[in-house]
């Protein structure tokens, strides 16, 4: 018997630290994103469309980075399509991807008299149907927390997202 709590004891323990050092990873991440959000006087560009994307949508897109000392911090990457918007944040710090916050939002669904979709109704703010939080350490993803359900099933692809983030990041301090 002694033996079995023992084999628990060593199997459980690790994963016990591993944990507890990821939440204080999180910790120090949501500090930083507050630091960076709370900061007022960040440098602000602004790049469109085909300035940063391959193919323009319909709704076309913006791509705002922020610097501070000279060094991009945070940049917002917005989509819009025809359902609605895709928008996700990405936080650097010393170059190196963070945290990412990314949302899908769609218009409401607008149908005629027979219950056929018909269009979009565009007047009134979209809905978030989809919410991720992706938290990094030294380009590893420590966390995912997903709320919701996008349009399409995209599935989350860490060295894909990792390459586009670095992409945007090179368009942003080119054109500062």
């Amino acid at each position: 018997m002694r033996n079995v709590l023992l084999l628990i004891g060593m199997l459980v323990i690790p994963f016990i630290g591993v944990s507890q050092n990821t939440d204080e990873q999180i910790l120090k991440i949501r500090e930083e994103f507050q630091r960076i959000n709370s900061n007022h006087q960040l440098e602000k560009i602004d790049v469109y469309n085909e300035e940063f994307m391959e193919y323009t949508t319909n709704g076309g897109g913006q791509l705002t980075g922020y610097f501070e000392n000279g060094q991009l911090v945070k940049y917002v990457e917005s989509i819009g399509v025809s359902y609605g918007s895709i928008v996700i944040e990405y936080y650097l710090k010393e170059g190196k991807l963070f945290f990412a916050y990314e949302q899908e939002n769609k218009f409401k669904s607008v149908y005629d008299s027979s219950g056929e979709w018909m269009s979009f109704d565009t007047s009134l703010p979209p809905e978030t149907i989809f919410e991720g939080r992706y938290y990094f350490n030294h380009s590893k993803l420590i966390k995912e927390l997903k709320k919701g359900e996008r349009l399409f099933n995209r599935i989350f692809k860490q060295t894909k997202f990792l390459e586009h983030a670095h992409v945007l990041s090179k368009v942003l301090r080119k054109n500062r």
